[in-house]
């Protein structure tokens, strides 16, 4: 393996351990009946499949990893024909709902975000009218549903992602990297979280 290769998978092992690590804070918040309520309502609602294009075709166009919001933004802005439009919701996956924008396209739907791991070409998706982007003066605008500020996911299991946190933190403590801490935590806590009942 030549120095350049390494060089490139060291530099990866460090971005995919820095969004394992950022991943990690925010889905570790208290449980509230507010989450298992919206959960129950968001779940009551229609779901669409949505495509994603090949990463190569979506950085090419000038879009963010990691960044759906912006992306559909710009999207829908931008597009001259006016023919796109921003949609807010939730991706399934797995026992969580992630909050995400997709873009639809007289009645096709599309993630426009590249991801850095591999990831399917289709997923399910909940398109959720209730969601509006808000200005709140501090930092830009934010999703918001019924007054309240959303946070990064709607957890089926939120006392796991608590755990998987602070198995994280504890890991890294003892020395090892966020990568492979990360990667320790998936192999317990995670596959015991995937053995669960789904969403």
């Amino acid at each position: 393996m030549g120095k350049d290769t390494m060089a490139n998978n060291t530099v990866r092992k460090e971005e995919l351990g820095e969004l394992a690590l950022r991943n990690a804070e925010q889905m570790a918040f208290p449980a509230t009946e507010w989450e298992a309520n919206t959960l129950a309502e968001v779940l009551a609602l229609p779901r669409v499949t949505v495509t994603r294009p090949p990463e190569e075709q979506l950085l090419a166009a000038g879009m963010l990893p990691y960044d759906c919001h912006a992306n559909c933004f710009a999207q829908a802005a931008n597009d001259p024909d006016r023919v796109s439009r921003h949609v807010c919701g939730w991706l399934i996956y797995s026992s969580d709902l992630i909050l995400h924008s997709v873009v639809e396209t007289r009645g096709h739907w599309h993630c426009l975000t590249p991801q850095l791991v591999r990831a399917p070409s289709q997923f399910q998706f909940i398109p959720d009218p209730f969601i509006e982007w808000l200005d709140t003066g501090i930092g830009g605008r934010h999703a918001f549903r019924s007054g309240v500020r959303l946070p990064k996911a709607l957890r089926k299991y939120p006392a796991y992602h608590l755990r998987m946190r602070d198995e994280l933190h504890d890991l890294m403590a003892s020395g090892m990297s966020a990568f492979d801490a990360r990667e320790m935590v998936d192999v317990t806590l995670g596959a015991e979280l995937r053995r669960m009942e789904p969403i």
